[in-house]
């Protein structure tokens, strides 16, 4: 796991109402939770904790030349509240996610995400493809899918179970 990146997102998922979710985000920048009811505001939350700490950069975002690198140091040491390893050791009540937001392209995140109770790890594109992917572990209530391709059953299967 990222235990060294500032920018780690623990999405602790609380309780599901789908096909929204809803618990508390801890990041670095935080000593405490920020709930969050909805995927929207969950984003939000998110994008304004990377523009805290301006990791990653937004692509899309005027950049300048004359901020040093220690006015920028100084000011993620000033945003840094929690440790790396606190914000990867909370839990949700459903699930948790630990999201690695690698950059910020094309006005939208491409990273990867952990499903801490599942130990599985997959990469994402987008903020869309993110939520997606979180989204699919609601699936059904089954929580066994987690961005995998599901394959139906063959109607052989079907009837072969049929007849047990």
């Amino acid at each position: 796991m990222y235990y060294y990146a500032p920018n780690l997102v623990s999405i602790c998922v609380d309780y599901v109402n789908y096909p929204d979710f809803g618990g508390s985000i801890y990041h670095s920048g935080s000593s405490s939770p920020v709930k969050f009811d909805d995927v929207v505001r969950l984003t939000e939350i998110m994008d304004e904790f990377f523009d805290s700490l301006n990791i990653p950069q937004a692509a899309n975002k005027p950049r300048s030349f004359t901020t040093s690198s220690a006015e920028l140091k100084r000011h993620r040491d000033e945003v840094q509240v929690m440790s790396v390893r606190d914000v990867t050791n909370q839990r949700g009540k459903k699930a948790t996610f630990i999201v690695h937001v690698q950059y910020r392209q094309n006005a939208t995140w491409q990273g990867s995400v952990f499903w801490a109770e599942k130990n599985a790890t997959r990469n994402f594109r987008s903020a869309l493809e993110l939520l997606k992917l979180i989204d699919s572990a609601f699936e059904d209530g089954s929580s066994q899918t987690f961005g995998d391709v599901r394959q139906e059953a063959s109607p052989e299967g079907a009837a072969e179970e049929n007849d047990a």
